[in-house]
């Protein structure tokens, strides 16, 4: 890329000023000697001017409000994933063990049993769970 093709891309950020100082020398050198790019500034200039003259937006009076509720909703999903997690695991390890135990009394059924029991009641609190979750949403 050439020098007038680099200092192009750079005549938008100039005119709004947001370029550090050698940059903006470079630009106004070289706006200097092209009329082309002296024209494009001259015009880019009068449409910054003309946007930071405009009102700038106000933010809604519970934009705070919303936010932090949404950030604290996020922080307890996340939570909530995680001790979902680990009562699983725990769920999963007493099962385990009970059906062990249970082996020689029971027989066969207790893996069996140890595995139907707890998917169901595992599957039912995940369908908890994500009712809920839909429901924060909605209320978000």
């Amino acid at each position: 890329m050439n020098s007038h093709e680099a200092v192009k891309q750079l005549l938008a950020l100039s005119a709004a000023g947001l370029l550090d100082a050698g940059d903006e020398r470079r630009v106004g050198e070289h706006a200097r000697q092209c009329p082309a790019c002296a024209a494009e500034l001259e015009s880019l200039g009068r449409l910054a001017a003309g946007l930071a003259a405009l009102p700038a937006p106000v933010a809604p009076a519970d934009l705070v409000a919303r936010t932090q509720a949404r950030v604290a909703a996020d922080r307890e999903r996340r939570e909530g994933y995680w001790l979902s997690l680990a009562a699983a695991g725990c769920a999963g390890t007493l099962a385990a063990a009970l059906c062990v135990a249970l082996q020689d009394y029971v027989g066969p059924w207790a893996w069996v049993a140890g595995t139907v029991i707890p998917s169901l009641l595992g599957g039912g609190a995940g369908l908890m769970l994500g009712s809920r979750r839909r429901l924060e949403r909605s209320i978000l």
